[in-house]
């Protein structure tokens, strides 16, 4: 498992420089003069809980500098359980100052690198060639991304000295974005109101930019869609045009080489989220309508068991936002709504416990995923008294049986 531009990092900004790019690629990195910025609204980690498998590539680590001031995260990645990185936002004097920090040491210090010069979304607004997501495969290989229209698309082989833009979105939309067993895997199309035409799935290995399209097996017009990786495993849950109560899902277990289908647990056009613990069991959280669902497989998607949550709410449902990480094949951390208040399950979903309720002041978790099956990262939103909102790192050492935070990034 595994957790998720130019911009202001220690009070500079990363600027276009004499770096070679590949061709078809734009690449920005060495440090140049830099300008500001309102902080992000909540953003919820894309394609899968944030956290990769580590893969260790001998690449030198950039030594990085200071941290900017007021460094605001939005997207959480991780490649163990004491490396990880952060996408964010700090005050600059610049149009775009988004920010990405890393740290070697489990939090105990942070760095600032450089980052895409690509916008982070604030206030409601989605900029072109947008970032809300940052997703690292190894130390070495590294995304920032913006799914759906206007979003961009950026990487860093070097573990984010230097980052490129590759073209293979070609004014199309990325829809989904996941790594695994040395693969980075993007799906994307050309989407409209009614649909997307052209839906397909590009992969690379990690090290590189070499991106070719794999065909699947969905007719035209279909997604949006939510797709998870795990391994070489693909899940992908799309409406198409001829879908009735449910979406369809795709999945492949062999890294795209070739393809299955069935129903999805979610229903058609009301989206939701699926998220793996690993190649045979997975969890999901489902939209009905007014509230939403969750459920678990126990057979790689193939059949879904809804979980009851309702003893541990009071019998209030699950609202359409709410956040499931799983942590194992039998533990998960679930927040129902947007309350503060987190549950837990150790047996599968048969039962859940509160774990954290909510304390005095207005938040609630955007996104919680687990890089192990003991060590958990969350983003909690904490709406401030003079207006807007501040974003916060909690982190869990027991399997999401106890919070603390927010983690200090200076």
């Amino acid at each position: 498992m595994a957790v998720v531009g130019a911009l202001a990092v220690g009070g500079y900004l990363m600027a276009a420089c004499g770096s070679t790019a590949r061709p078809g690629a734009t690449t920005v990195g060495t440090p140049g003069p830099s300008t500001a910025a309102s902080r992000p609204g909540p953003s919820t980690s894309a394609s899968g809980p944030g956290v990769s498998s580590s893969r260790t590539t001998g690449t030198a680590q950039p030594a990085g500098g200071p941290v900017p001031a007021g460094f605001d995260p939005v997207s959480f990645t991780a490649v163990s359980a004491d490396e990880y990185w952060l996408l964010g936002t700090a005050p600059c004097p610049n149009p775009v100052c988004t920010s990405i920090v890393r740290t070697t040491d489990g939090g105990s210090s942070f760095v600032g690198l450089p980052a895409p010069p690509a916008p982070v979304p604030t206030g409601g607004s989605q900029p072109a060639g947008f970032v809300t997501t940052l997703r690292f495969a190894d130390q070495a290989d590294g995304y920032a991304f913006g799914l759906g229209a206007g979003g961009g698309f950026w990487d860093t082989h070097d573990g984010g000295g230097h980052w490129s833009q590759p073209g293979f979105l070609s004014g199309r939309q990325l829809l989904g974005f996941g790594t695994g067993a040395g693969d980075a895997f993007a799906l994307v199309g050309s989407c409209g109101q009614g649909g997307c035409s052209g839906l397909s799935l590009e992969r690379s290995p990690v090290g590189t930019d070499a991106w070719t399209a794999l065909a699947l097996p969905v007719p035209d017009g279909s997604g949006p869609a939510d797709m998870a990786v795990q391994g070489p495993d693909i899940w992908i849950s799309v409406t198409t045009p001829t879908s009735s109560e449910y979406q369809l899902l795709v999945r492949s277990t062999d890294s795209g080489a070739t393809f299955t289908t069935g129903p999805s647990p979610c229903y058609a056009g009301l989206g939701g989220q699926i998220e793996p613990s690993s190649a045979s069991v997975l969890w999901a959280t489902c939209p009905t309508g007014m509230e939403a669902q969750a459920l678990r497989s126990s057979d790689g998607g193939a059949h879904w068991a809804t979980l009851q949550t309702g003893a541990a709410t009071g019998g209030a449902g699950l609202a359409n936002s709410a956040v499931l990480a799983p942590a194992s094949a039998t533990t998960a951390v679930l927040e129902p709504g947007p309350t503060g208040e987190l549950l837990r399950t150790t047996d599968g979903g048969a039962s859940w416990s509160v774990v954290s309720s909510a304390p005095p002041g207005d938040y609630w978790f955007s996104w919680i995923g687990f890089t192990d099956p003991s060590t958990g990262s969350a983003l909690r939103v904490l709406q401030v008294p003079q207006g807007g909102s501040v974003n916060q790192l909690w982190r869990s050492s027991d399997g999401g049986a106890s919070w603390a935070g927010p983690v200090r990034f200076s």
